[in-house]
This record gives structure tokens, sequence and C-alpha cells, in this order.
């Protein structure tokens, strides 16, 4: 389910692993060895698990203890049956508008763990790269992962006009993560977002570099929800509901005279 605030949103960490059982390790280890056989390019790194969420007047806090990827990827794909061990991963993320309205989803690359999924730009928080005073910096690493998977820089006035904390993704159903996201309104128009992301594509094939996403999806907003249920891709759970909001939004602006689509 996606909550849509403004607030900014900050971390309490508490730097401890999280306490699994014997057993559940067990099959985490054996599903992982499966999975690294299937794709050679996974790793299992930290992942920061949310153990309470509380809303104040002018933030949200997250507090946060350690685990790791494969008990993310398995509480995902297989599912945790004990509550107590399901894995509340966090990641942080930007969703881009372009100049001209299209809000913008990535597809990601098939060396990836979610081949054809289609979500926006982020990943999890880095312990050596995202720490500010013993705290993540949740806007730290979603400009890092921007960079890395899109080459686009939030402070760049070239590429990015401004950004704000807007939306966080809280678990539903079997989705357990967490997910905070930054909207960012693009400098650049679809057409130019789009040239940027096959240039920097294409470097990447040249250099050997970590590919994230294979494609780039550009859904006019207004009716957006109506593009993205076109697409047969797979899709993270906030994507559409984060459009339905984003679409009606726009549209209520439309018929207050407010903005011209």
């Amino acid at each position: 389910m996606v909550i849509h605030t403004n607030k900014k949103v900050i971390t309490k960490t508490i730097h401890r692993k999280m306490d699994l059982s014997e057993e559940l390790k067990e099959k985490i280890t054996t599903f992982w060895q499966e999975q690294v056989k299937d794709n050679p390019n996974l790793f299992n790194g930290e992942t920061w698990n949310v153990t309470k969420m509380e809303e104040q007047e002018d933030k949200v806090v997250l507090t946060l203890e350690k685990t790791d990827y494969a008990h993310y990827i398995y509480d995902e794909r297989h599912g945790v049956e004990d509550e107590k061990y399901f894995c509340h991963n966090l990641a942080s993320g930007v969703y881009i508008v372009t100049s001209d309205g299209y809000g913008v989803v990535g597809e990601l690359d098939d060396s990836t763990s979610y081949p054809r999924c289609l979500q926006v730009s982020g990943g999890g928080l880095d312990t050596k790269q995202d720490l500010v005073d013993g705290e993540f910096d949740l806007v730290k690493t979603a400009e890092r992962e921007l960079k890395e998977e899109l080459n686009i820089e939030l402070e760049n006035k070239n590429q990015i006009s401004h950004y704000d904390f807007e939306y966080i993704e809280v678990p539903e159903g079997k989705r357990h993560a967490y997910c905070v996201l930054l909207k960012a309104i693009s400098a650049l128009t679809a057409k130019e977002f789009e040239e940027h992301f096959e240039n920097y594509r294409k470097y990447l094939e040249e250099n050997n570099g970590e590919k994230e996403f294979k494609k780039l999806h550009f859904l006019k907003l207004g009716n957006a929800v109506e593009q993205l249920d076109k697409l047969d891709n797979p899709k993270r759970l906030y994507v559409r509901q984060m459009f339905e909001i984003e679409d009606r939004e726009i549209n209520e602006k439309k018929d207050n005279n407010e903005i011209k689509i």
C-alpha cells in the first residue's frame, strides 16, 4: 500500500542482526544456493529490516535492524510463515516526472533478480555510503541509486529541477517491504530523457558495466494507469497505486483549470 506524504522520512537504526530460527536459516540457505545457480550475478548483501514505523507531526521515523538479501528474496518469493520473521526490507528511490508530464518507470534488465519487472530507480541502504552521523540518509541512498542506474544527478539543475519526499510503500498482503520514494521533476522532456538513458545504456554495454534497466517506459500523467495496465510486465505493487494518485491529482487540476494537459 502506498502512503502519500510529504513528510521527511528518517531512520532510527539498531546495529544488530535479526534473530532468525535455525530452521528458517537452513531453508533460506538452500533457497539462496538455488537462486545463485540460476543467476550468478546475485549477491547476498546486507539488508535493513523495518521493525517499527512512527508518523510524527513533521516526520516519519523508521526503526531498523540488520538482515540479508537472501532473507528478503526468500520472503518475497517463497513466503515466511511466522510473522515475526517477515523481512520488512527498506529501500529508497526516486519517481521522476519529465518536464512535459510523463511519469518514468524502468523495466529491469534480464540480469537482475526480477527480469522485466517495472519499478522506479532505487535500492537498498548501504552502510558504507549512506550513513550520516550514525543514521541512514534516505535522500543519499536514492541519489546514489539514481546516479548508478540512470546517470541522473538529483542536484544537477540541468537534469532535475526540484525534488522532495512524496510516497512511502508500506507492507500489504504478501509484500512485506517498505520503500521511501522521492518525487523529482526533471528538466528534460520524455524524448530527451530517453535519449539520455539510451546513451548511458550503450556506455555500460561498451564498458561491461552493471545494467539495472533494459528500457524505460514513459506514461502520460492523467491516464498513466490505463497505459500501465496495457503492459504485460510484472510490476511492483506500489507502481499502480502511485500512478492512481498521480492521475487523480492531474485530472483534478485539469478540471479546476489549474493546468492544461
